[in-house]
């Protein structure tokens, strides 16, 4: 009797420290979807190696009757056909292609017509090469055998103030007031660059 007792108050216990309905349900939701999303990424390499297996078997069938060939002895349509295609083609040129978390990842990805675009150059790289088109590079090409001494110095001290009149447009465009930075920052710099040009 008292074994029953203390059975039924350890029931009563579990139902009192359950969690409410409307806590568990996003759990078990959420618990779903990253199972979902596992078993996908996990799909990915058979995905690439039955594609890899489809281009193989391709060039052994006649013209015109692959889509027919896919069909019937592998049970899918042509479009998921070539989709485990190019992702084998795709993994062959670039073995970063298990990254991606699934097919449909693969497929919005590689559709992108920006997909593997080289990044934007960052916008001082314009400025500089303007002024490093500007630069001299007859006089700094010719041989320093060619110089005399003091042309040679001559060549060193514009070089330099080029340089200096390079790295001081792309600081000055992030320390400016007016880009983000302050009076103070700008009136550094400004002092940087005149101790600089004394120099040479």
């Amino acid at each position: 009797m008292r074994g029953e007792n203390m059975g039924q108050l350890a029931t009563a216990t579990e139902k009192r420290i359950a969690r409410p309905l409307d806590v568990l349900v996003p759990l078990i939701k959420q618990d779903l979807l990253l199972g979902t999303a596992a078993a996908e990424r996990a799909g990915m390499p058979h995905y690439m190696d039955a594609g890899a297996k489809l281009l193989e078997a391709k060039p052994q069938i006649a013209h015109g009757n692959f889509q027919d060939w896919v069909k019937r002895n592998i049970g899918v349509s042509m479009q998921t056909a070539e989709y485990y295609m190019r992702l084998a083609d795709h993994a062959g040129q670039n073995p970063s292609a298990l990254g991606f978390s699934s097919m449909s990842d693969f497929i919005r990805k590689t559709s992108n017509p920006n997909y593997n675009r080289p990044p934007a150059p960052p916008s001082w790289h314009a400025p500089v090469q303007k002024i490093v088109s500007r630069v001299d590079t007859v006089t700094l090409n010719l041989a320093r055998e060619e110089l005399k001494r003091a042309d040679e110095r001559e060549a060193q001290r514009k070089l330099g103030l080029q340089l200096i009149d390079i790295g001081y447009k792309v600081l000055a465009r992030k320390l400016h007031p007016d880009k983000g930075g302050s009076r103070d920052a700008m009136a550094r710099l400004n002092a940087v660059r005149d101790r600089l040009k004394a120099n040479f």
